[in-house]
């Protein structure tokens, strides 16, 4: 019994953190803001005093107009139940400052950053629309270079940044055999970069984040896998199937969680515009599984909210 309820506090755990590592480590409690968007719609209906509590994943935000949301982990991957037991959802696109919670009837934006509050404290107030429902994924604002390691293998990722097409280059350390750069241009910026093993074979792969310029910002991965610790080979990410590619007009986010890549997008309704989505969001989940020319993404799961 003990050991089943240590697996699950590990499972909440890690439920809890799904692209949360945008935002950085956050305290038990923080005094935050939230803002209030009506389910489908681009406009907040309100800016207020909030807190935000975390503990093993389990999420409370309690708001100064007496709402409370109580959000349980489920099935991870950002995935919750609220207290009236209805799926909800985190997603990103803040970057590190706040969090966006996707529930029943309406999403709540949490900033860590309370500045723009009504003056009296708990009074609730009506904010334009900015950002929209879902903003625009961050784009670095300079050259990009971070070095990722894990298991005893780095890797050294550069890219300029500097316009819609950039010359990346990935540089390997700790392979047995072949450590050479590979240099790869590609269509957009680097905007961000994660190391794992989602296959458990002890030989990490390297998943880099391309956003493409425009107003799409169409999401892009470029993915290497270290072949038994010796040398780089490219993983293979196929496009779109036609059922998950309906209604998609790009605003794509990725992250790596336990075994698993997931990509998330909003969905458009036909009439829709660029900045305002209407038929919610679509996440895939993706498995690293062999090919028969190499490594590919295979999808594993397609959830829509």
């Amino acid at each position: 019994m003990k050991v089943k309820l240590i697996a699950k506090a590990l499972v909440a755990g890690v439920a809890g953190l799904f692209f949360i590592a945008a935002g950085g480590a956050r305290a038990d409690t923080v005094d935050a803001r939230c803002d209030i968007y009506p389910k489908g719609s681009d406009k907040a209906s309100a800016m207020l005093a909030c807190t935000f509590s975390q503990r093993q994943g389990y999420v409370a935000i309690d708001r100064s107009d007496g709402v409370r949301h109580e959000l349980s982990p489920k099935g991870g991957a950002g995935s919750y139940i609220d207290q009236d037991g209805k799926p909800a959802y985190r997603t990103r696109g803040l970057g590190k400052s706040g969090q966006i919670y996707r529930l029943a009837r309406e999403s709540v934006f949490v900033y860590w950053d309370t500045a723009g509050l009504p003056g009296k404290a708990g009074a609730a107030a009506p904010v334009p629309a900015t950002p929209t429902v879902l903003p625009k994924t961050a784009v670095p604002s300079g050259p990009f270079d971070t070095t990722l390691g894990l298991r005893g293998i780095k890797f050294r990722v550069v890219s300029k940044n500097d316009s819609s097409q950039n010359m990346l280059e990935i540089t390997p350390s700790g392979l047995s055999i072949d450590n050479s750069p590979i240099r790869n241009r590609i269509d957009g910026t680097v905007t961000g970069v994660e190391v794992a093993d989602l296959n458990a074979d002890g030989s990490p792969e390297l998943y880099v984040y391309i956003t493409s310029a425009g107003s799409g910002s169409y999401g892009s991965v470029l993915a290497f896998g270290a072949n038994n610790r010796k040398s780089l080979s490219e993983i293979y990410l196929p496009p779109l199937a036609p059922a998950a590619a309906a209604g998609y007009m790009g605003h794509d986010q990725f992250a790596v969680v336990e075994s698993t890549l997931v990509r998330r997008f909003p969905v458009y309704r036909p009439g829709d515009s660029n900045a305002t989505p209407t038929d919610g969001v679509r996440q895939l989940q993706y498995k690293l599984a062999k090919g028969e020319a190499g490594w590919v993404l295979k999808v594993d799961r397609v959830l829509e909210y």
